[in-house]
């Protein structure tokens, strides 16, 4: 009985934490990285996720997202037409904590990750923003909570860097990984 392979094909704003929690018996898993600032441009991260399923087929591999239900509107489509496995979550905080987006992101509240933060200049270039753009799209926002695992903690440093890019406030909540790691081995299995 031949095993078909699974390949994980994941935005980039998961590595630290998928890189934590990877089940021993699949850390040799090819893993495709997919750019988070694609978010910001849904014709080319369709693109991108076909073509990834397109090269996991190739390969003779059973395709897992490691995506939100809501990164793309089309994003079950595409990924059930293609018989891919797509993560059990709306977004990358749904998929990372319990509470659901919605509840965390009232008050006028966006909720983020340490990778959201990181990946922050790669999705304004994706976006073509400045920091003008910026503060225009975000100045709704009275704080930023930050989800953080633990895993890699944003340094003194990035924190004011963001608050000075954004000029909204960042507040950090601790969360585990006990969430996250229900999540990728049910989309796994």
């Amino acid at each position: 009985m031949t095993m078909i392979k699974k390949k994980i094909i994941a935005c980039k704003v998961f590595t630290d934490e998928l890189s934590a929690v990877l089940p021993k018996e699949y850390r040799d898993i090819d893993i495709t990285w997919l750019d988070a600032g694609l978010h910001f441009n849904l014709d080319k991260l369709e693109f991108t996720l076909k073509q990834a399923l397109k090269d996991a087929a190739t390969e003779g591999a059973d395709a897992r997202f490691l995506f939100g239900s809501g990164c793309h509107p089309d994003m079950c489509h595409i990924t059930n037409s293609h018989g891919g496995k797509i993560l059990g979550a709306k977004n990358c905080i749904e998929a990372l904590c319990q509470e659901s987006y919605n509840e965390l992101g009232q008050d006028r509240t966006m909720v983020i990750t340490p990778g959201w933060v990181r990946f922050f200049p790669d999705m304004m270039a994706a976006a073509g923003w400045d920091e003008v753009d910026i503060r225009q799209n975000f100045g709704r926002y009275d704080r930023f909570l930050l989800m953080d695992t633990g895993i890699n903690p944003l340094s003194e440093e990035e924190i004011p860097e963001f608050y000075d890019l954004t000029q909204v406030p960042v507040e950090i909540q601790q969360i585990s990984l006990d969430h996250f790691r229900a999540k990728l081995i049910e989309v796994l299995r």
